[in-house]
């Protein structure tokens, strides 16, 4: 059956089509930016509730109120998401989500994409181990340069970390990715790169993906590397895939675009070029429709190389 467009849920987003994850449906189980880090590069913007404490900062039931609605027409989606405006596993009731899905929807992929800060607790393994996928982030092998970029939660530390992904590597037997976001002048240098490669060693994930600065970040200060040097980091990195930059790529059914476009700036800068990947119109057409809303005040804009991306206005 046909993806129906998913403009007036509020806990869900998408489908998104990519190369990495196909056709995704998103779960976003919080209102506002709600993690443990406040990463400098950040595409959600800066973080409001710096926390390591979980808690149901959406309601459960509404979550899988909208699932259910969603999902009833068997839409021809390949993986459903947690992901969006916060950190996936604050959420106390993410691992109740997770079977939800598996029991009752056994025939779509569950995919957690999280910094992974919180797997030296066993409890928060727990809660994912029934996922068909999950994506955690190292960004840094030092404990300078972790609170340069990741600027975590005071009670975090690297090293616990890391010991976290290696317990949680051991337990869980699916497809575990890691995603390394580099930081020109920062995490770039060799000293740093060989520090996170041992850190990867250590964990031995199914793939590692290599990303750098494309969207608008959360500081005005980061600056992407370039693409020789994120190629020549990548064959460093054990031969990571390079993510790319115009992944996003499938057709999704709907009529409804100002209201697509509002509901995913909520969770990431898009340009007219994805908006017309996405909704298969013409990329003149989604241009004015988010300069119509850019001109009313409902989103931001802002030039990045890539062209012009709008995001949400706070």
């Amino acid at each position: 059956m046909k993806n129906k467009l998913n403009s007036g849920y509020r806990h869900l987003f998408g489908p998104i089509p990519s190369r990495r994850l196909g056709v995704s449906l998103g779960v976003d189980l919080f209102h506002s930016k709600v993690c443990t880090l406040d990463c400098v590069y950040c595409e959600c913007g800066k973080t409001k509730n710096l926390t390591v404490s979980q808690n149901e900062y959406v309601p459960v039931d509404n979550v899988i109120y909208e699932l259910k609605n969603f999902l009833s027409s068997a839409p021809d989606i390949d993986y459903i998401t947690f992901a969006g405006s916060g950190e996936p596993t604050l959420h106390s009731c993410l691992g109740d989500l997770i079977r939800f899905l598996k029991c009752n929807y056994s025939r779509y992929r569950v995919a957690v994409l999280t910094n992974g800060t919180l797997f030296y607790e066993p409890d928060i393994i727990k809660q994912v181990l029934d996922a068909d996928l999950v994506k955690v982030s190292i960004d840094a092998g030092s404990f300078e340069n972790f609170d340069r970029i990741n600027r975590p939660h005071h009670k975090l530390e690297l090293s616990k970390i890391i010991d976290g992904l290696i317990k949680f590597r051991k337990q869980y037997n699916k497809e575990l990715w890691i995603e390394v976001f580099i930081v020109k002048n920062i995490n770039d240098t060799m000293p740093e790169l060989n520090k996170i490669k041992n850190i990867i060693n250590q964990i031995k994930p199914d793939r590692i993906h290599l990303n750098t600065l494309d969207r608008p970040g959360t500081e005005s200060w980061v600056e992407p590397v370039e693409k020789s040097v994120l190629t020549d980091i990548a064959k460093y990195l054990n031969n990571a895939i390079l993510i790319d930059k115009d992944e996003i790529s499938g057709k999704i059914s709907g009529n409804d675009i100002e209201k697509f476009i509002i509901a995913t700036v909520k969770r990431r800068p898009i340009t007219a070029k994805d908006v017309s990947s996405i909704l298969k119109i013409n990329e003149n057409d989604a241009d004015k429709c988010l300069n119509a809303l850019f001109k009313n005040g409902q989103v931001d804009k802002k030039i990045m190389p890539r062209g012009i991306f709008y995001f949400n206005r706070n």
